[in-house]
């Protein structure tokens, strides 16, 4: 026999559901990663920062400002990177071109250094790094990536 379910039952059932996931959020829980990368030193506008978490879920990104502050974000709704381990991936990107200005070492073959692990508690980190580099990285313009 097919049952009709109630208007109350699927309101029952939609609340609780949100309170499982969060409203607005992702349901995962994550902590607040910010910090400051410079080049030899000084500051860089633009370097991306990502955070790939060991577990399978989506990185969180950060970009440098002007003074090479950063702050990562989970989601567009929702800041941190993911409780847990991860792996810190550093990447210079200029114009239209997909082409990173950075080493491999800093991004590709990051998970290989000690250096750019990190364990994201509840309490959240700061993650400061100087790039030590000799290429030549093109300014930074609004608009790009």
């Amino acid at each position: 026999m097919l049952r009709t379910v109630s208007l109350a039952h699927w309101c029952i059932v939609s609340v609780l559901i949100a309170g499982i996931t969060g409203c607005g959020g992702s349901g995962i829980p994550t902590a607040s990663v910010s910090g400051t990368i410079t080049i030899n030193g000084k500051p860089v506008q633009g370097v991306e920062v990502m955070f790939v978490p060991d577990a399978k879920i989506r990185p969180s990104v950060g970009i440098t400002d002007a003074n090479g502050r950063y702050k990562a974000e989970f989601l567009t709704t929702q800041s941190g990177v993911a409780l847990g381990s991860c792996v810190v991936q550093l990447s210079i990107y200029r114009g239209d071109s997909m082409k990173n200005y950075l080493p491999k070492k800093f991004n590709e073959d990051a998970a290989s250094n000690p250096d750019y692990h990190l364990d994201v508690t509840k309490g959240g980190i700061h993650f400061d790094y100087d790039i030590k580099y000799d290429g030549e990285i093109p300014p930074y313009t609004a608009g790009a990536k």
